[in-house]
């Protein structure tokens, strides 16, 4: 009975503390560039998952067309996935940095890695819809939900002229990216 109570406790531990799923609707008629990070805000900020190449999530993708960024863990999101990616910079220390492919075991499910970070920023710059080239609106943000690792609560962002904004927040263990 002992070992049952242990068990249980780890499995509730661990989905506590797991990166839980992350969901990026872009209602915006720019193109999302950007990155997404994910943290351990318990122990030292480390470890830190971040993509290693830019995501691009197309203008009008979200979840009212089915056309939304999806991301249920590191390695599942590689098949399920509308924009998978390949390769995560796995940052376990301010002095050590390695990149791992999707696939790669320290980032399953059930990895330490997994079971305790957590989706809180996103850096991006926001194309026009189709190219490369920077929108007139200065849609561009370095974004974080509240946590010990980020350097103050920048979970809101609107454009100089009003027209375009974006939000970060989570909803029981989802996070949620909003582009307007």
């Amino acid at each position: 009975m002992k070992k049952i109570l242990v068990l249980l406790g780890t499995v509730a531990a661990s989905f506590v503390y797991s990166q839980g799923m992350i969901i990026v609707n872009n209602y915006s008629k720019f193109d999302f560039y950007g990155f997404l990070i994910a943290t351990n805000s318990t122990a030292g900020c480390y470890p830190r998952v971040g993509n290693d190449g830019v995501i691009v999530v197309p203008a009008e993708s979200h979840m009212g067309n089915g056309l939304e960024l999806v991301y249920k863990d590191y390695m599942g999101q590689f098949s399920s996935s509308l924009y998978p990616t390949a390769n995560w910079v796995v940052t376990q220390s301010p002095t050590s940095s390695s990149i791992m492919a999707w696939n790669n075991a320290n980032l399953s499910p059930g990895s330490t890695i997994a079971t305790t970070t957590k989706w809180y920023a996103t850096k991006f710059d926001m194309m026009d819809m189709g190219t490369t080239t920077p929108n007139t609106e200065n849609f561009r943000a370095n974004m974080n939900i509240a946590n010990p690792c980020g350097t103050g609560i920048n979970d809101y962002f609107v454009t100089p002229s009003g027209n375009n904004s974006a939000e970060m927040f989570t909803i029981s263990g989802i996070t949620y990216l909003q582009l307007y």
